[in-house]
């Protein structure tokens, strides 16, 4: 009995050197794609006709948090307390027939 072997067809395969891609070989090959974005080459991924840019974001330094009492010698007593009677003279009060 002869047996014929098929010849498996041979598939494209995903051409990363290219910039382009449709979103189901994007979703297919993230990973390959998201190493060529940390290198810094751009990477498009095209849905319809939105494109997309898929590109390494650096991580931010943390905002520094100030100690308490950081401005303490800022203002003196005198000032501080002037500031409070103006602030409470400008606050609209409400209605008294809303009470």
């Amino acid at each position: 009995m002869n047996v014929i072997k098929h010849a498996r067809s041979s598939r494209s395969k995903l051409k990363l050197q290219s910039q382009v891609f449709n979103l189901s070989c994007a979703k297919t090959y993230l990973g390959r794609l998201a190493d060529k974005a940390l290198k810094g080459e751009p990477v498009y991924i095209i849905r319809g006709h939105q494109r997309f840019l898929l590109q390494h974001i650096p991580e931010m330094e943390p905002i520094p948090v100030r100690p308490p009492g950081f401005f303490a010698h800022c203002y003196t007593p005198s000032e501080i307390e002037s500031d409070n009677v103006l602030s409470k003279a400008s606050v609209i009060q409400a209605p008294k027939d809303l009470e």
